[in-house]
C-alpha cells in the first residue's frame, strides 16, 4: 500500500515529539508504511527517549515503490542545521514547517504517498517565514486548487464542519454567502458519504445570531443566506435542516450525521468538550485524505517529553483507514 507522509510540524513545538510517540504506539505493520518530514537529528534526540526506540533512516528523495529499511525522514530545507529552541516562534521554525506540507503535498500529487497527516504548525511562525495563510486548511486548499474543501473535526462518531474556518468574529458576516454555504454543505456530506460510509447523512446547519435571529430581530443572515442555502442543497439531494441555534442543535447532535457550523468557535468548542485529546481534524474536499490533531503547538510544554500523543495517533490511524477506503474504492 502506499505510504503516508507525516510532516513534523513547528520544530519548536510538540510536533515531532508526539509524532514518534504516535508511531512507536503503532504496529511494526503500520511503522513500515510511514514517511517522515522533519529533522533526523531532532526526531533522534526524541527517539532516546522513547522505551523502545524507533528505527528511523535519512532519505533524500522518496520515490514511488521504494524500500527501507527503517522509518524514512526526509528532511525539508533548513532541517538538517536548525537547532530547536523549544517554545520560541522564529521564521526559521516556520520555514521548516511550511516546507514540510509543501513537501507532502507534493509527494501525495505525485502517488509517493497516499496520505497526509500534519502535526501542529504555529501560524505566527508561517506567516513570518511567508506562508501568509489563515492556517494549514486553507494552506492545502491552496495548494492541491480546492476552492470546493471544508474543515471538519471528528470524534469518529460527532462530526462538525466550520463554514468559515480562521477569521476574526466580527468579519465572518461578510464572509458568509449563499454560494459558499451551499458548497460547504456538499463537501461536508460528501466527506461522510466517502469517508465516513455513511449512506444518507443527516446535515444540522448552525444559525449565525442567538435564536436564529428570532425572525430577524438579531440579524438577516438566516433569511438572506444560510436559509437559501440549505434549500438549495435540499432541492440537490441532500438531507439537511436549518439554521437551527446552535444551543438546541449541538445537544441534538446524535441525530445527525454532521453539523456545519458557522464560525470557528461555534463549533470547536462542542466538539472539544465532547472529545478533547480524541479528536481529529481532517480536510475535505482535497485530492488525497489529510488528517492532524485537534491541539496546537503546545509551546508551553514543548522539549519537555511531556505531550499527551492520542490525538496524533488518532489522526495517523484516521488517515490509514481513509487511504484504506479509497484504494477499496480504487479497486472497484
Amino acid at each position: 500500500m502506499t505510504p503516508i507522509l507525516i510532516n513534523c510540524g513547528d520544530p519548536n513545538g510538540i510536533g515531532p515529539e508526539v509524532t514518534l510517540k504516535a508511531l512507536s504506539s503503532l504496529s511494526r505493520n503500520f511503522q513500515n508504511r510511514v514517511i517522515l518530514a522533519g529533522s533526523i537529528r531532532q526526531l533522534q534526540e526524541i527517539n532516546s527517549h522513547l522505551v523502545e526506540p524507533l528505527a528511523l533512516q535519512r532519505v533524500k528523495s522518496i520515490g514511488m515503490g521504494q524500500m527501507w529499511s527503517a522509518i524514512p525522514v526526509i528532511e525539508p530545507d533548513g532541517a538538517a542545521d536548525f537547532i530547536p529552541e523549544y517554545g520560541k516562534i522564529c521564521e526559521e521554525a516556520g520555514a521548516i514547517s511550511g516546507r514540510g506540507i509543501v513537501l507532502g503535498v507534493d509527494a501525495c500529487l505525485k502517488g509517493e504517498a497516499g496520505a497526509l497527516v500534519t502535526a501542529p504548525s504555529c501560524k505566527e511562525a508561517l506567516h513570518l517565514a511567508g506562508y501568509r495563510f489563515p492556517g494549514q486548511t486553507e494552506m492545502l486548499a491552496d495548494l492541491t486548487g480546492s476552492p470546493d474543501h471544508v474543515m471538519i473535526l471528528t470524534t469518529g462518531k460527532f462530526h462538525v464542519g466550520l463554514a468559515t474556518t480562521h477569521c476574526a468574529l466580527k468579519d465572518v458576516s461578510q464572509f458568509l454567502n449563499l454560494d459558499l454555504i451551499r458548497r460547504k454543505i456538499n463537501v461536508l456530506h460528501k466527506t461522510m458519504v466517502g469517508w465516513f460510509r455513511l449512506t444518507q447523512p443527516r446535515i444540522g446547519v448552525c444559525s449565525m445570531n442567538p435564536h436564529a435571529s428570532d425572525g430577524g430581530i438579531f440579524g438577516s443572515e438566516e433569511a438572506e443566506i444560510i436559509r437559501p442555502a440549505i434549500e438549495s442543497a435540499r432541492n440537490s439531494g441532500i438531507l439537511v435542516e436549518g439554521p437551527l441555534p446552535a444551543d438546541t442543535l449541538f445537544p441534538r447532535r446524535r441525530e445527525y450525521g454532521a453539523i456545519l457550523a458557522m464560525y470557528h468557535d461555534q463549533g470547536m468548542i462542542p466538539i472539544k468538550m465532547a472529545g478533547f485529546g480524541r479528536a481529529v481534524n481532517l480536510t475535505g474536499g482535497l485530492p488525497f485524505p489529510r488528517t492532524s490533531p485537534d491541539h496546537g503547538t503546545a509551546f508551553d510544554i514543548a522539549g519537555k517529553f511531556i505531550a499527551d500523543h492520542h490525538s496524533m495517533l488518532l489522526a495517523v490511524r484516521m488517515a490509514f483507514q481513509m487511504l484504506h477506503i479509497r484504494n477499496k474504492l480504487n479497486d472497484k
